[in-house]
């Protein structure tokens, strides 16, 4: 009779240890590492998360925070050195061994060579990179119909049970829409991010560590079809 823990460590080990999610805004990047990360019991990183937890040490006069203060509030982005810091401090506090999932991290090649060091450092698996693809209208479709709460950042779309009366399904707040998810400027940010990710894109699939998706599917079918690629390419890699 297997027990739970021992059925848990096959699961675990069923995938690569380190997953990186790449996808456009919209293509339902996070939800997919949350699912992951909830079937394989996996450590979630987003470094959006460490920059906001970096954020809020600026009301304590932490000069690291105010720095990221500062450029948070300009709409800046972080530098790659600050969050390769971030991402190394991180990984100094949990257990690697469970798997990692990168959910929109690295985001330039610079922070993908930082990472090569950090793998090294840590001694960790060499990473799988999914890129979750997703077309420009889909992407100005989903974003200017989402709605989020303002207390706990919930993200709700059409499909939703509470999206038509408006409330959060966890505290009741009322939804709201964010002015960046206006048509016009999620088409910007659809091309920044392409030019952005396409070196990403060349600079996972020369080592034969990209997996492409369709993220044009349903939630379901994206996530299947993750875990069918991921359990291939362990199997893959598990034979050289």
């Amino acid at each position: 009779m297997v027990d739970s823990w021992s059925l848990k460590i096959v699961m675990v080990t069923s995938i690569p240890k380190l997953i990186i999610i790449m996808g456009p805004p919209g293509s339902g990047k996070g939800t997919q590492a949350q699912l992951l990360k909830e079937k394989y019991s996996c450590n979630y990183i987003a470094t959006g998360d460490l920059v906001r937890e970096m954020y809020k040490k600026a009301a304590t006069g932490d000069p690291l925070g105010l720095e990221v203060k500062k450029r948070y509030d300009r709409g800046e982005p972080q530098p790659d050195d600050i969050i390769l810091k971030f991402v190394r401090q991180k990984l100094i506090t949990i257990d690697t061994q469970r798997g990692i999932i990168f959910d929109a991290f690295p985001l330039s090649e610079a922070q993908a060579r930082g990472l090569d060091e950090i793998i090294k450092d840590f001694k960790l698996d060499k990473p799988v990179a999914i890129n979750i693809k997703v077309g420009e209208e889909d992407v100005v479709q989903r974003l200017s119909l989402r709605k989020y709460c303002p207390k706990d950042n919930s993200v709700y779309y059409p499909k939703s049970p509470t999206y038509d009366s408006n409330k959060c399904e966890k505290c009741g707040k009322g939804l709201i829409r964010r002015a960046d998810d206006e048509a016009g400027v999620v088409r910007k940010r659809y091309k920044k991010y392409i030019d952005r990710i396409n070196v990403l894109v060349m600079y996972y699939e020369k080592r034969n560590q990209l997996i492409s998706i369709n993220g044009e599917q349903s939630v379901e079918k994206v996530a299947s079809e993750i875990e069918q690629r991921l359990s291939t390419y362990q199997s893959d890699y598990a034979q050289k």
